[in-house]
């Protein structure tokens, strides 16, 4: 199938991953790739990898670093940061749909917000908390998947239309094995996003597993959460959810929240203090 895609206009690249929270265990389960099928007017395909199938993924390689066209994603810090990591894969070059809205303007830059928006799409975010490790995997995940990746795929077609850059380029670090790898920095100021993640598991401790905080923190919050995330970060602001993640990894790579024996994050006392300290 990789070798049917050719070389399209634009190419969009979305992942799922399993154990994000964990650098050392963390795996891509996942990889789905879109594109303008130009068999079909107008019409759009998704081809879905099983990344844990143990199948040869260098075929990939060719494709993702091929300087002919676009590769569309949406936050590229982690995308494309787990492919470079995982796979020594360096995707180039790069549209990254959050950076491109964010540039324009946008207040609400997560991909659920865009998507509804710009395309008059409900995105149906539960699956993002599914187990991505189980196979077979439910219907409802694969559609998940394809859809995140043609949305993304239309959102880049949007924003090049109106003239918006989004260029964003994976940092090469030779030498390092991928458990060595630091977490991708992202092109944000995330005091405030990783303090209020902080600030929920200090107030909320045990409460949520990685997946939900994740998912807690976009813009549908409500409660306690909300409130902090409201207070750090503003109403009218999101915190993507793969963002969301990269901070919750970098909580528990710097040892300030932990992953309890029932897999829910907990604060450490370091952590606490932190957080107080702010207030």
């Amino acid at each position: 199938m990789l070798l049917e895609i050719g070389t399209p206009e634009a190419l969009a690249v979305d992942i799922e991953t399993i154990n994000w929270w964990d650098q050392a265990a963390e795996k891509v389960s996942l990889i789905q790739l879109a594109f303008r099928d130009q068999s079909r007017k107008g019409g759009t395909r998704v081809v879905i990898i099983d990344a844990l199938a143990g199948m040869d993924l260098e075929p990939l390689r060719g494709l993702l670093e091929s300087s002919l066209f676009p590769k569309v994603i949406h936050n590229a810090s982690f995308d494309a940061s787990k492919l470079a990591r995982h796979y020594n894969i360096h995707i180039s070059p790069i549209h990254d749909t959050m950076l491109a809205a964010r540039r324009s303007g946008e207040r609400r830059w997560s991909l659920k917000a865009l998507v509804a928006t710009q395309l008059g799409i409900s995105l149906d975010k539960r699956e993002q908390r599914g187990d991505w490790s189980r196979r077979p995997l439910l219907v409802e995940q694969l559609n998940y998947a394809a859809l995140d990746a043609s949305c993304t795929l239309e959102l880049y077609e949007i924003q090049s239309q109106r003239g918006l850059r989004g260029d964003y380029s994976v940092k090469r670090r030779s030498g390092a094995t991928p458990a060595q790898l630091p977490l991708e920095p992202l092109e944000i100021d995330l005091l405030a996003h990783s303090t209020a993640i902080l600030g929920i598991v200090v107030e909320l401790s045990g409460r949520y597993s990685p997946e939900q905080l994740s998912a807690s923190v976009g813009s549908d919050r409500v409660g306690l959460a909300g409130w902090i995330v409201d207070r750090m970060i503003g109403t009218e602001s999101d915190i993507e959810e793969s963002v969301a993640r990269q901070e919750i990894a970098r909580l528990c790579s710097d040892g300030l929240i932990v992953l309890n024996t029932t897999r829910r994050l907990e604060a450490t006392e370091r952590g606490t203090q932190q957080w107080k300290g702010r207030q």
